[in-house]
């Protein structure tokens, strides 16, 4: 009785396996694809999937809360509060305690202040 029921379980389960890795498979083609056609022709790709450089929709006064700095044009101070943030959200420095979250906020926060400054 028991094996008649674990029969019963087994084939479904089996089906749904099976159209997982299907699905897995063909987004993984479709992913280096996608990856082999953008390293041949990048501009072609930017411009087919509107690449943009918005950086998290973050404006310049957001980015200078993030990283607790006055002046943009002030590198050392830039670089010395974006390694203390990254450093103290690093799951690897506090024993797993981190934020993946936060750590991309600082770094869009950096990467939009430096696009303002070279801009």
């Amino acid at each position: 009785n028991e094996y008649k029921s674990y029969l019963r379980m087994r084939l479904p389960l089996g089906l749904i396996l099976e159209a997982l890795r299907t699905v897995s498979r063909s987004t993984r083609k479709a992913f280096r694809e996608e990856y082999a056609a953008a390293m041949q022709d990048p501009e072609k790709w930017k411009s087919k999937f509107g690449a943009t450089q918005n950086f998290g929709n973050m404006d310049v006064s957001e980015a200078k809360q993030i990283l607790n700095i006055d002046d943009i044009n002030d590198k050392e101070s830039l670089e010395k509060n974006f390694e203390t943030l990254m450093e103290m959200n690093s799951k690897a420095d506090n024993k797993g305690i981190g934020s993946v979250y936060l750590q991309c906020k600082i770094q869009n926060a950096k990467e939009r202040i430096e696009f303002e400054v070279t801009k």
